[in-house]
């Protein structure tokens, strides 16, 4: 088995000896250089990277990549497609070889996020079709690009032994280029629910707000719409982005995938607001019932936090649960131990249930 490790780069000195000294084990390094003013090609080539400068005119990321995918060698089997901020695991060569099949044409490895490189907790992670055939695929989609299959037959394996880690540098001004060349991509193809979704969600950030929720009801309403979780996050943001009509549209999030703990969350802040005891208490119990992430690239660390038990007790407090009160504020405290209001809250509870029993 011949293995090819490439990407492409621009202005990525920072990240070249970690990403060149993780694909060590490839036969290929491959590089394809967009225009950097910094010294990446100094750098590659010092590090023995086999680097190609190329133009891509328009801007596309999917060209781009399909230009570093036609410089490989042809006699490359296997290619692993790996970003500059990201790294793989030592050990990853024997593992691809054990678990690859004359059949296979794609392999699925696990993608962990970090914050940094030295923060060893992962933020999420996700399965991320990295490796595949050198012959019979192409990347599709100008921004958040997708790799095809172009063949008759995709053979896809699982490797979650093989990991490859990401620390996104987010100084880089990257995502400024997103939004126009998203709209491009959902010019070329409207029904394509990804790129909607995704879509929408950039215009919410820019604050383009009515037309964010009028692409989240059309992402809804395509027939390749499809992934709850996915699809109870476009609902979540409606939510946010339609006050008036809020709880309906978390109540559907929550019917769409109830083991998502963000849709809880989100629902005890409405219903706190509200001073909605009972239905505080309901959302507090399903949301800490949750205890295991779901692991996609839509996880919000946020409702891992104190937050889900800090209302939890103040509920269990209003409805004279005085030991859930306890039990929710001291768990609180211990996930935010510097929080003085926690503290607080925690002591008032304690004494109260003293003074009631």
């Amino acid at each position: 088995m011949k293995v090819a490790v490439y990407t492409i780069a621009l202005n990525e000195a920072a990240n070249v000896e970690r990403w060149a000294n993780s694909a060590v084990d490839a036969d290929y390094r491959i590089v394809a250089d967009t225009g950097s003013t910094d010294d990446t090609v100094e750098r590659l080539t010092a590090a023995g990277v086999t680097v190609h400068r190329i133009s891509i005119r328009p801007w596309r990321f999917d060209d781009a990549r399909n230009a570093a995918m036609a410089v490989i060698p042809a006699d490359v089997d296997v290619c692993c497609t790996m970003d500059m901020d990201r790294f793989l695991q030592p050990g990853w060569r024997a593992k691809l070889e054990a678990a690859w099949t004359p059949e296979t044409t794609a392999l699925y490895c696990q993608t962990v996020y970090r914050s940094s490189v030295d923060e060893l907790t992962p933020l999420r992670s996700w399965p991320a079709k990295n490796f595949h055939h050198r012959w019979g695929y192409r990347f599709k989609r100008p921004v958040h690009e997708a790799l095809c299959f172009t063949g008759d037959r995709e053979v896809t394996t699982n490797s979650s032994d093989i990991v490859m880690f990401e620390v996104q540098d987010l100084t880089k001004p990257t995502r400024s280029s997103y939004l126009p060349l998203m709209e491009v991509a959902h010019k070329e193809d409207p029904d394509d629910a990804q790129i909607c979704f995704w879509l929408a969600r950039e215009l919410m950030w820019a604050d383009q707000q009515e037309r964010a929720v009028q692409l989240l009801e059309r992402y809804l309403a395509l027939p390749t719409s499809t992934w709850d979780e996915e699809r109870s996050e476009a609902m979540r943001y409606i939510a946010r982005m339609r006050p008036e009509k809020k709880l309906p549209w978390l109540d559907k999030a929550r019917m769409e995938a109830p083991h998502r703990r963000e849709i809880w969350l989100d629902l005890a802040e409405e219903l706190h607001g509200k001073a909605d005891w009972v239905n505080l208490f309901w959302a507090c119990t399903n949301g800490i019932e949750k205890t295991r992430r779901t692991g996609s690239y839509l996880d919000d660390v946020h409702c891992w936090g104190f937050r889900l038990f800090d209302l939890g007790a103040i509920a269990a407090w209003k409805l004279n649960l005085m030991d859930r009160a306890v039990e929710w504020g001291q768990k609180a405290v211990e996930l935010d131990t510097g929080n003085q209001r926690l503290k607080n809250n925690l002591d008032f509870f304690i004494e109260l249930r003293g003074q009631r029993r």
